[in-house]
């Protein structure tokens, strides 16, 4: 039987370090999620995109070029977007960074 990772999060006890590590995985793969889900978004900023940590209510990407301006446009609807896939206010900003 398969259990879902977000099962997995909500039964681990909240102080251990485990749970946070799988809680920023979470974050991390709803982050992807939300920019597949974003039709008018250009293909490269999706390619290019990459979540690398979460920490404290900030969620980093690096970015390649231009994709960055986009992305940083975009910023507050994907934190909504973000937070609405995660079912809470979890995301409160987003920081990317080039690489």
């Amino acid at each position: 039987m398969f259990t879902s990772i977000d099962k997995l999060i909500r039964n681990l006890p909240r102080h251990s370090k485990t749970s946070e590590a799988m809680f920023a995985l979470f974050v991390r793969r709803a982050f992807g999620d939300v920019l597949l889900a974003t039709p008018d978004l250009p293909k490269e900023a999706i390619e290019s995109a990459k979540a690398t940590s979460f920490k404290n209510g900030e969620l980093t990407v690096k970015v390649q070029g231009l994709a960055r301006t986009e992305l940083l446009m975009r910023a507050g609807g994907l934190i909504k977007d973000i937070n609405k896939a995660l079912g809470g206010r979890v995301v409160f900003k987003i920081k990317f960074r080039n690489y």
